[in-house]
């Protein structure tokens, strides 16, 4: 099986952000090469409901699009190398690396028997490889933001969490009390704004898609089940260019008025 981090807020629900866009595209070239050489097809797995540091892409129905959803879109209609839907699993539930690979675990490797994969997640119980992606798309700043913030996690993984957590079921107690997107308590807080305020690092959140095309809510038009659906957003510029058209309208009709006055 080959595993694909997510990165970021999606671009649309068919591109993720460019830099993941470049690991999906190394993936459906690898797919491709491995079933032309008599592999069979290659199972793969999109990482990533979303990111801590950023608002969900929120979809015109009102639900949001997951970061592996748009990962899984893009392979699907991959212009060079697309990929068979049917080999393809999502997974929408983790927001970072920690929680990547503990629900890319439970979720799947240990149901599914997956053993051989290419990722970044290391275990004696798996055969793992590590595939690279260059960093396209992310300005020098914000690749530098992001490499100090996973510096910052990484020396915390090894000198404090691995050695504090060392089972599965280690990892999963670390998730559900002290883990912000997983812990009851501090979900809670997050809900109903009683949690402390935080920093907000506005390189750190370049590097997780902020300023992309993505928006929480695309203007559109749309027609499902036979009826026509507009967005707010879209909605607002379309009433204001109506209300200009129709002061034009009104003040030419005034100066026209005013001269066939003047003229009798």
């Amino acid at each position: 099986a080959i595993l694909i981090l997510g990165g970021g807020v999606p671009l649309s629900p068919k591109e993720p952000p460019v830099y993941v866009q470049r690991r999906c595209d190394v993936v459906a070239e690898l797919s491709h090469i491995l079933a032309e050489k008599g592999g069979g097809r290659t199972s793969i797995l999109c990482l990533s409901a979303g990111t801590a540091h950023l608002s969900q892409y929120i979809l015109p129905s009102g639900l949001p699009l997951w970061e592996a959803t748009s990962s899984a879109a893009y392979l699907v209609h991959h212009p060079k190398y697309p990929v068979d839907g049917n080999q393809i699993f999502v997974e929408t539930t983790s927001y970072d690396t920690i929680s990547n690979a503990f629900y890319a675990r439970t979720a799947f490797t240990d149901v599914t028997g997956w053993k051989n994969a290419p990722s970044e997640h290391s275990s004696s119980d798996y055969e793992m490889y590590y595939l690279s992606c260059n960093n396209v798309g992310l300005s020098d700043d914000a690749i530098e933001a992001r490499l100090a913030h996973e510096r910052r996690g990484q020396s915390n993984v090894q000198s404090v969490l691995a050695k504090e957590y060392t089972t599965i079921h280690d990892v999963f107690k670390f998730l559900t009390t002290k883990h912000d997107f997983y812990t009851a308590s501090k979900l809670v807080e997050r809900a109903t704004g009683s949690d402390s305020e935080t920093v907000r690092d506005k390189l750190l959140e370049l590097s997780y898609g902020k300023g992309d095309k993505s928006s929480d809510k695309p203007a559109t038009i749309e027609i499902r089940n036979g009826r026509l659906y507009v967005s707010l957003d879209l909605f607002a510029v379309l009433m204001i260019f109506a209300v200009v058209c129709a002061c034009l309208l009104a003040a030419k009709n005034t100066r026209a008025i005013k001269s066939h006055i003047h003229t009798n």
